[in-house]
């Protein structure tokens, strides 16, 4: 089967991807696993195409419309009530060839895919909306960051044109909560017997101490956190409510960050656009230089001095030595160089740096 050449459209419509994203084993893992590697350029449609599928197969029970919608839907299709199509090659006429439930589905993606009503309300809005629980609101109207203490010695870096609101008796909550509009970096104090949330639109950020940063205007289409030191969960409001958050949760470290779509409704984890290397005694201090060592060796050293997983077959590049001396590079350029030495190359997917390649011989 020539993956390479498929297309978001054909990966949809293939039983053996399918299989994998529905019933997968250590076959069809194992497998796809490889492809990635070894075609690197594929992961963003292969990433795409696994999450509509998903996406189909939970919500085919729960939102599926009635026969009636569906008939009005596809009658105004046909008759171009709806916006005009980008001037792309349509995937509506292959879309068909999909089995059952599934292809009505995809005829109906208008409707899944669609912001869910906002019929729940959120915690902090029951917050706000409480008579007994008084705020404290600042909003920084300057052209400069301000720096905001909390009562329990977390500080907070409030960005222009940005609010924060924080219970009156915030110290005295089991829970320390605040409510961002726009954009702030959080330095929090540490306390186990008392976890830090910070409500952003429709993103909810849990932590216990650490320090990060959250990007989330009322007008911004995206909902952004970056997390400089320690571990934070992320999760939406309506996860919170159903008490789902720590099932549901998408765990973000240093070096990472998540982007979370409000029109789509969906998280994405990535790595940060410049990775730092990482302020930590338990981690052994970078290498600069490399004398004749396995690959093997500076990728574990890089991984450990960033915090990021570099994934590659062991295989392949066992027998790979190198010789390196880094100074000032990014993290990328430090695994460029690496590559160009060992005739690879490498992609970064899920906050993730890939190595693929024919290894040496």
């Amino acid at each position: 089967m020539n993956y390479h050449a498929y297309t978001l459209t054909d990966f949809l419509e293939d039983a053996h991807f399918k299989q994998w994203v529905y019933e997968p084993t250590s076959e069809t893992e194992s497998f796809w696993k490889k492809f990635l590697m070894e075609n690197p350029e594929m992961s963003d449609t292969i990433a795409n195409a696994k999450g509509i599928l998903q996406l189909l197969s939970a919500d085919i029970e729960k939102d599926f419309p009635e026969h009636d919608q569906v008939t009005n839907m596809w009658g105004k299709i046909q008759l171009g009530y709806d916006q005009p199509a980008r001037p792309v090659k349509s995937i509506w006429p292959r879309l068909f060839l999909l089995t059952g439930a599934a292809a009505m589905v995809i005829l109906v993606a208008g409707w899944l895919f669609k912001p869910a009503t906002k019929e729940i309300q959120f915690a902090f809005h029951n917050l706000i909306s409480t008579p007994e629980n008084r705020f404290v609101e600042r909003k920084n109207i300057t052209d400069k960051p301000i720096v905001i203490n909390l009562p329990d010695k977390s500080q907070i870096t409030l960005q222009p044109k940005s609010t924060i609101r924080f219970p009156k008796n915030f110290d005295l909550k089991t829970e320390r909560e605040v409510i961002l509009s726009g954009e702030a970096f959080f330095k929090i104090h540490r306390n186990p017997d008392r976890p830090f949330y910070v409500y952003a639109n429709e993103l909810v950020t849990k932590v216990l101490g650490t320090s990060f940063t959250i990007k989330a205007f009322d007008d911004d289409q995206e909902v952004e956190v970056v997390v400089k030191t320690g571990k934070v969960s992320v999760f939406t409001c309506q996860e919170h409510k159903n008490n789902t958050n720590s099932e549901n949760a998408t765990i973000i470290t240093p070096n990472q960050k998540v982007l979370y779509s409000r029109k789509e409704e969906i998280i994405k984890k990535f790595l940060v656009d410049a990775p730092e290397m990482i302020v930590s005694t338990a981690v052994i201090p970078p290498i600069g230089d490399f004398q004749d060592v396995p690959v093997s060796k500076i990728f574990k050293n890089l991984e450990e001095s960033y915090g990021i997983e570099i994934v590659y077959d062991e295989k392949v590049f066992g027998d790979c030595m190198l010789t390196a001396s880094f100074s000032q590079e990014s993290l990328y350029d430090k695994i460029d160089l690496i590559c160009k030495g060992i005739e690879a190359e490498f992609a970064v997917v899920d906050a993730k740096i890939l190595v693929s390649g024919k290894g040496c011989h």
